[in-house]
């Protein structure tokens, strides 16, 4: 019932001996500031909460807004035809870069505001379907009647009040509700941004920051103060210790050096072309929309600039700078520590660093640099992927009766530890030497940021370690420090790595095996004191993967600190369990689902039944399917778990809550699937690009069979499976679906193709 009305219950203490028998619901727990005991009259203790009534809007930051529609496009685009002159008959691949820069922005932003008409937007917080009759109505007559019948208390005046106060109650929800029909109507489903930026602000439960508790622990609200307590938060992680001195080498060959890179105008209009015009500009105030609307224009410009920069191994000032916003992650939110940052930078340099990066990446791939046990970051690989190599490892030992220890490593501040000259030595042993080592060099020397918070900023401060997150060329530049992480390990452990998140596991057979996985996690101890990164000891935890009633239990160390064993624990968003049983799983994301359908039936119930379904497929859909080859239920209980999600989203789409009613029937008039046989082509579609090399999941999981009696001509033997863990995973469940499929399918010559045939048949597990 809790999960159904996205509920949460806050009494977590007894109030009646050591029992829980007091309640205290509310679907919007972030408002609730304290749920604490006081001494009862009677047997029960009384349950003091203290909540605010409703989320705090803070009011919006005034900004310049410029008004595209009554643009002089004509005007600007002669302007910056001559511009574009004039800059390359003025400048060479020779000239100082930062006056290169200075001159193409201010050039850029002079045009902006001769050519678009701007205002500034209002700081007042409103509600956008609050009209004039209607603030008339509730201000004047409502307040003016209440007042009355206040004063003369006649039977007369108060029914007036009441009903007037009926007539606001009912113009303010049609109102909302012809506010909500404007913004998604025809005319606006062009740009839909205004019905998700509406959703988004109803999923918020504040916004802004809340009060932050300094180090003094002193709690601070004013905007100002936080910005510069967060600022201090998030450089306090840099590593400002490093020595050039005491830098190891490197365990593999270096590689041959990449070639430099060749700027081409063609290549930089395809990238500002393809700039969304909702995002926003950096630090240097550089209007992503102009950038697109004048790709043409402006690509010659940029292409000096690039080659410029490039050839001399320098960085505009300005591309160093970011605005830093803080996210906020889990935990109090008062802790600045539960923050963390997302820097904002020049568009332009993010334009530059698509063209570094794709050459980068080509020479990775080219001589094959890249570690097979990273899947983040990386063009056909991703969450599912590691998910399915990794769980294919772990239910195979369940199926043989064996013992897996899993030991999940959280770094601490990864991104923000790197130390840059460890990380340049690196990437100069993988071969990116040259202009572009002397660009990265300069591009990571330097570095300013500053914490922007409800339109007030903090104090700059040097970064002095750590890759840019919100930049480009960052991930890369991450997966290139921590590549060389699984050459340390020398007792044949398994490692997986995606991004930061590292997992460790092996067979465990003997006491013995637990001693070598032990020595491995030393080993990467050691990877960690090399190049100056931390694990977080509290936060790392192991896994028993087993079903053996005495299984071996030999406590792990880091630091000298025992590592906490979990009975289940989160590994990319999905929840594995100690026998890899998934109604752990389920049961967090059908309430997840249930709670997102909650909020979506409080706050567009009004909706017509296109958007309620847009909704249902966007918001919700999603929770309940990502992953879901890996997790995929076999039992009927948690099948239905899940069916009913869909089943309850059904009517809330439809607006039809009758006992009476079939959901059934509205399930085939929305032409819904269910979800199991979703699950059943999504994983259909995935053994489809693993056998045509889609992905980068090796065939050697697949044999084909030796005889074909009936059907395609491309089947594979089922392995035999001893425990419902191993027959349901996904090679197993997988390869039997594929072999169920006719040969047309099978024959399809694209992903399209195939997809579009599971829609005509009925594929079954």
């Amino acid at each position: 019932m809790l999960d159904d009305n996205n509920l949460e219950q806050k009494v977590n203490f007894p109030t009646r001996g050591d029992n829980i028998l007091d309640l205290f619901l509310t679907n919007r727990p972030s408002l609730v500031n304290r749920c604490s005991p006081l001494p009862g009259l009677g047997d029960h203790d009384i349950v003091f909460t203290e909540s605010s009534a409703c989320a705090i809007r803070n009011k919006p930051v005034k900004r310049k807004i410029h008004l595209w529609k009554r643009a002089n496009i004509e005007q600007m685009k002669e302007d910056l035809t001559n511009f574009q002159n004039e800059f390359n008959n003025e400048y060479l691949l020779t000239s100082n870069i930062d006056e290169m820069w200075s001159s193409i922005k201010s050039r850029l932003n002079n045009v902006l505001d001769k050519c678009v008409p701007s205002k500034m937007s209002s700081t007042r917080y409103s509600q956008p379907w609050i009209t004039k009759e209607l603030k008339g109505l509730c201000r004047r007559k409502k307040k003016r009647a209440f007042r009355k019948s206040r004063e003369t208390k006649t039977t007369k005046n108060r029914q007036r009040y009441q009903q007037l106060k009926k007539e606001a109650q009912t113009a303010c929800k049609t109102a909302y509700n012809n506010y909500i029909m404007n913004i998604i109507s025809p005319e606006s489903s062009s740009n839909p941004k205004r019905f998700w930026s509406f959703i988004t602000s109803k999923r918020k439960e504040n916004s802004g920051v809340s009060p932050l508790k300094a180090p003094d622990g002193i709690t601070y609200s004013d905007p100002s103060m936080k910005a510069n307590i967060l600022n201090d938060q998030f450089s306090s992680v840099f590593n400002a210790s490093e020595s050039s001195d005491n830098i190891k080498d490197m365990k593999s060959p270096p590689t041959q050096s990449m070639p430099d890179i060749h700027v081409s105008v063609e290549g930089v209009k395809k990238l500002l072309m393809g700039l969304n015009i909702h995002k926003a500009s950096g630090p240097d105030g550089v209007s992503t929309r102009i950038l697109k609307e004048f790709a043409s224009e402006l690509a010659p410009v940029f292409t000096t600039l690039f080659q410029a920069s490039l050839q001399q191994g320098k960085v505009p000032s300005d591309w160093k700078k970011a605005d830093v916003a803080p996210i906020y992650k889990k935990g109090t939110k008062s802790c600045p520590a539960n923050y963390r940052p997302v820097s904002l930078t020049s568009v332009v340099c993010k334009t530059m660093e698509h063209i570094v990066c794709s050459n980068i990446m080509r020479h990775l791939d080219r001589h094959c640099i890249l570690t097979d046990a990273q899947h983040g970051f990386r063009k056909r690989r991703s969450c599912e992927t590691q998910l399915i190599i990794t769980l294919q490892d772990l239910a195979k030992s369940i199926d043989q009766r064996g013992q897996t220890d899993v030991i999940l490593l959280d770094f601490s501040k990864a991104f923000d530890k790197v130390p840059h000259k460890r990380l340049l030595h690196k990437i100069h042993h993988y071969g990116v030497r040259g202009q572009v080592h002397g660009w990265l060099t300069d591009f990571l020397e330097g570095r300013e940021q500053r914490v922007v918070l409800d339109g007030h900023s903090s104090r700059n401060a040097p970064v002095q370690s750590g890759v840019p997150q919100g930049s480009v060329v960052g991930p890369l530049l991450f997966l290139l420090f921590i590549n060389d992480l699984p050459e340390y390990l020398t007792n044949s452990s398994s490692v997986r790595l995606f991004a930061d998140d590292c997992v460790l596991y092996r067979d465990i057979r003997t006491p013995e095996d637990s001693a070598k996985l032990q020595n491995d996690l030393d080993a990467l101890q050691q990877w960690e004191q090399d190049w100056l990164m931390e694990f977080h000891p509290q936060k790392c935890q192991v896994l028993h993967i087993t079903t053996r009633r005495s299984p071996i239990r030999v406590p792990y160390t880091i630091h000298g600190h025992n590592l906490e064993e979990v009975d289940s624990a989160k590994y990319l968003g999905v929840t594995i369990h100690h026998k890899l049983s998934w109604d752990t799983h389920i049961d967090m994301v059908t309430k997840k689902a249930n709670s997102t359908r909650a909020f979506l039936q409080r706050n567009i119930s009004r909706c017509p039944n296109k958007t309620k379904e847009l909704c249902y497929t966007t918001l919700v859909r999603p929770l309940m399917e990502y992953g879901s080859i890996i997790w995929d239920p076999h039992t009927a209980d948690m099948t239905r778990k899940l069916e009913m999600v869909q089943r309850r989203s059904a009517r809330f789409v439809t607006h039809d809550h009758r006992r009476t009613s079939s959901v059934t029937s509205m399930l085939d008039h929305l032409q819904w699937r269910t979800l199991q046989e979703r699950r059943v082509q999504a994983r259909a579609i995935m053994m489809y690009r693993i056998v045509n090399n889609l992905v980068d999941i090796p065939t050697s999981y697949l044999t084909p069979t030796a005889i074909n009696i009936r059907g395609h001509n491309q089947k594979f033997l089922v392995p035999y499976a001893r425990t419902s863990a191993y027959k349901y995973s996904f090679f197993p469940g997988a390869i039997r679906i594929w072999n169920s499929l006719p040969q047309s399918a099978i024959a399809c010559n694209t992903l399209e193709c195939f997809k579009s045939q599971l829609q005509t048949i009925h594929t079954a597990k």
